[in-house]
């Protein structure tokens, strides 16, 4: 059945979320809400919570954690035991799949966030650890466990490195076989309930992917998604009956909604109708297909319904307050789950459905490095008006005891992807700097994930500036409302919103006082001809080919480098495979010899992002002194009223 591998890319501070660091603030603030007492950076960035749990069927937990800094899998027999260590990978494990009998597990382990995972086998019974898949030249990923736990399917570059095959690798044998090996970028996503057949998806861009089903006897593939229009199928996996399968699509329509695909005639059919309001955040399945849990996006928060299958009848699921549902399991009369909010973790629940009235049972604690979390702020949804009319959704943090109308340092972070979208969850950083009277706002601007294929495609190639504007706008509309004023706001993003970071700066240097660019991009030309070869096609189609240097030139801030007066830091990882460390290095030599207020920061050990604990540590805290030292309250007023 469809198993997701577990990936640290949706832990709490991992990849791109993971950098949203901000400054300390002022002597005049501090003095005004105490901040002086206030918890360290180092405490903010080391509360933690467990993340990726699932159940064996005979009753196993096992989960993602890193008490000694980096990210590893561990094990409880019930929720009262003590945790056993299984993995001890120098620099942590990339993600785990668990097979449904339990005996088996695939983990992921790169070397210094390079993301060239390989792939590891443990015995559960004997917790010994062999290496199946190990190249340092290959990414294996997408492991999809065929019901009988016999073998699992993934997706590898070994023998196209511009291209993802498919593969099954068969435990008896030990061997792989390659069952799909057409150009693109393929993965596997679900064995039908027979194990004859193999679903496999491609993704040609955010709005643009297709899902063909092979034969695994004879090896042939069919396309049986819908060809009339290009538009996305996210595959969430096959009904029982082996006939159906769900997928996720906005075919003929703007939101991304649930609809069963008829195999052998390609009809797309409605599954409930108060599915089709909000977009479908994925769906998860019990392993004989009888109860699904789809979750929807609603506004950026996630909620979660339980159906009954095929029927997909209402069925009562446990108690959970306002946030992001996530690690959503079905495994026998249990539901595994977490919630996590801007004032919560998240701790992993297990609730039953054999007795719903009864509480659910963490199976999951949280180190809260003795930090009262109830004190945090909670976010307030706004929507602002960008240069064209349009309306830009983005969550507005403002410290406790604000006085609205009050000019206060601000932060605007912008999320990477660009087809991603900042959800309120628990940002240490941001409460961090929170509780030193700084206010955040991340806005989702145009080419933003969550809001229908219209709002996705708003940025793409030609219309990249436009997403930037949307970006200036955010800082502006703070000053208009009182809430900030010129210099006082600061530009914080990592990946493609490094970009937006630079890109604003040089389109609105006399809006913001400080900047940090985390891993990203500055020339776009430079970019494509660096990024791995497998993902260069697909970055193309959203930000233009190289074909065209005249038009990727003119949206690279680092042509309009002479229009930078932001003081900037620039952080990146030594080994980063999707935005090479070029884009750092050009960016702060340029800003040396016209002698602008620079610096750079690189991890070696690290890649697209900052995943251990160490380094997670030293960025944020040096962002903090860069910030405090920049937007300085009392020097930034001075200039105001000089001025």
């Amino acid at each position: 059945m469809t198993l997701q591998f577990a990936s640290v890319r949706n832990l709490r501070v991992a990849v791109m979320p993971l950098v949203l660091a901000f400054g300390t603030l002022v002597m005049n603030s501090k003095q005004c809400i105490g901040a002086d007492k206030s918890p360290s950076m180092a405490q903010f960035i080391k509360i933690s919570a467990p993340s990726s749990g699932d159940l064996a069927p005979n009753g196993s937990f096992y989960y993602i954690d890193d008490p000694d800094g980096v990210y590893q899998l561990f094990r409880k027999s019930t929720p009262t035991d003590a945790s056993k260590l299984l993995t001890r990978f120098q620099d942590g494990i990339g993600g785990y799949s668990l097979s449904d009998d339990g005996a088996w597990i695939v983990i992921g382990a790169s070397i210094g966030g390079d993301e060239q995972n390989d792939l590891y086998l443990l015995d559960t019974k004997t917790d010994k650890i062999e290496p199946l898949l190990v190249d340092r030249e290959t990414v294996f990923g997408s492991v999809i466990w065929r019901p009988d736990s016999k073998a699992f399917a993934y997706r590898a570059n070994k023998d196209s490195k511009n291209d993802f095959y498919v593969y099954v690798y068969d435990l008896e044998s030990r061997a792989s076989k390659c069952v799909h090996d057409k150009s693109g970028y393929f993965f596997p996503a679900d064995f039908s309930p027979d194990q004859s057949r193999l679903m496999v998806g491609k993704y040609n861009s955010s709005t643009y992917s297709q899902l063909f089903e092979v034969d695994l006897k004879s090896g042939l593939a069919r396309e049986v998604t819908p060809t009339d229009e290009q538009c996305s199928f996210s595959p969430e996996g096959y009904l029982a009956d082996g006939k159906t399968f769900l997928v996720g699509t906005n075919h003929r329509g703007d939101l991304r909604t649930l609809r069963k695909l008829e195999l052998a005639t390609g009809m797309l059919t409605p599954v409930a109708p108060e599915f089709d309001q909000h977009e479908v955040d994925g769906v998860a399945m019990s392993r004989d297909r009888t109860l699904a849990a789809i979750m929807l996006n609603e506004d950026g928060y996630r909620t979660m319904h339980l159906r009954a299958l095929p029927d997909f009848k209402p069925v009562d699921g446990p108690p959970c307050k306002k946030g992001i549902i996530g690690n959503v399991r079905l495994r026998g009369d249990d539901v595994l789950y977490r919630v996590e909010s801007s004032n919560d973790p998240g701790v992993i629940f297990k609730w039953s459905r054999t007795d719903p009235k009864s509480a659910p049972v963490a199976m999951t604690e949280a180190e809260l490095q003795g930090i009262d979390l109830a004190r945090f702020s909670l976010p307030e949804l706004i929507r602002y008006k960008s240069f064209d009319g349009l309306k830009v959704p983005a969550f507005l943090y403002t410290p406790k005891g604000y006085e609205k109308g009050k000019a206060i340092p601000f932060i605007v972070s912008f999320h990477g992807g660009p087809e991603s979208q900042f959800r309120p969850g628990l940002v240490r950083s941001f409460q961090y700097f929170l509780s030193r009277g700084f206010g955040v706002m991340a806005p989702n601007v145009r080419g933003s994930s969550g809001y229908g294929k219209r709002y996705l495609e708003m940025d793409n190639y030609k219309k990249r500036m436009d997403s930037v504007r949307d970006g200036v706008q955010a800082a502006q509309w703070l000053v208009d409302n009182g809430y900030s004023k010129p210099k006082m706001v600061a530009a914080y993003g990592g990946s493609y919103g490094g970009f937006m970071v630079v890109a604003t700066i040089t389109q609105a240097p006399e809006l913001f006082g400080a900047a940090c660019d985390v891993v990203g991009i500055v020339n776009f030309k430079t970019f494509l001809e660096r990024t791995k070869a497998y993902r260069r096609k697909l970055r193309e189609v959203e930000y233009g080919p190289l074909t065209d240097p005249e038009f990727l030139e003119s949206i690279s801030p680092i042509r309009l480098v002479d229009r930078i007066e932001t003081p900037i830091l620039i952080a990146h990882g030594r080994n980063d495979p999707r935005v090479p460390v070029h884009e750092a290095e050009q960016l702060h030599e340029a800003l040396k010899k016209r002698n602008q207020d620079s610096e750079l920061l690189i991890f070696e050990d690290e890649g697209h992002g900052f995943r251990k604990e160490e380094n997670r540590v030293e960025f944020y805290q040096r962002l903090a002194d860069f910030f405090e030292s920049k937007l300085n309250l009392e020097a930034t007023e001075s200039a105001t009223n000089s001025g």
